[in-house]
């Protein structure tokens, strides 16, 4: 008589050889190569996303410690967005010689670039940004092209005003790269608060809160 053991041994013996068929194993490489196109398809556009958004947050960081230094330091913070060989900035400098009594010399602090191909400009099927603020240029401060002719600057109560008039002005910094709306973004500061926002336009035809 055979015992408990002896039995499972046996029924386990009469099975067939476990495996798996040709056609179980054609349907697991379909399934990956179908799963690694997907992602192959879609990683030139998750790159230039991650790259319009590292850019937008390089730029509110770098107008943001404009301000705090601003605040912190009692001194005003001028801001500007030059273009310097084909490569679109952000600077700031610390306007030393405003400073009443102040002698030492303007503090020039490093700027900060957009990663090709991004640059400042708009895109004709986006509006305005909930802000408000006007969009009759990339670079559209007070109403002004590129900003007041005499510049613009945080002030030491955090207000971001006209270098001129010392006058609160709104503005916004539109950029994205060409043809390509997908990888739209802007900047917006409140003249009144300094308070400065990023925005993303990437569905082309509205902006979200970044």
């Amino acid at each position: 008589m055979k015992t408990r053991e002896a039995k499972a041994i046996a029924r386990w013996q009469e099975r067939p050889e476990h495996g798996f068929s040709t056609v179980e194993l054609l349907i697991v490489m379909i399934v990956i190569v179908v799963v690694t196109a997907i992602a192959v398809v879609q990683l030139p556009a998750s790159l230039k996303n991650a790259r319009s958004d590292n850019a937008l947050r390089q730029m509110v960081d770098q107008l943001r410690q404009a301000r705090e230094y601003a605040i912190a330091n009692r001194r005003f913070v001028q801001v500007t967005f030059p273009v310097a060989g084909g490569t679109y900035q952000v600077q700031y400098t610390v306007m030393n010689t405003l400073t009443p009594g102040g002698q030492a010399a303007n503090t020039v602090y490093p700027a900060i670039s957009l990663p090709f191909p991004l640059q400042f400009q708009t895109f004709g099927t986006l509006p305005d940004t909930p802000d408000g603020f006007g969009n009759g240029a990339a670079v559209f401060f007070g109403g002004v092209n590129g900003g007041p002719p005499g510049g613009m600057y945080f002030r030491s109560d955090g207000e971001f005003v006209n270098a001129t008039t010392n006058l609160p002005i709104n503005g916004t910094v539109f950029m994205g790269s060409p043809g390509d709306v997908t990888t739209a973004r802007a900047v917006t500061v409140l003249g009144t608060t300094g308070r400065v926002r990023g925005w993303r336009g990437s569905t082309g035809t509205a902006w979200t809160q970044f």
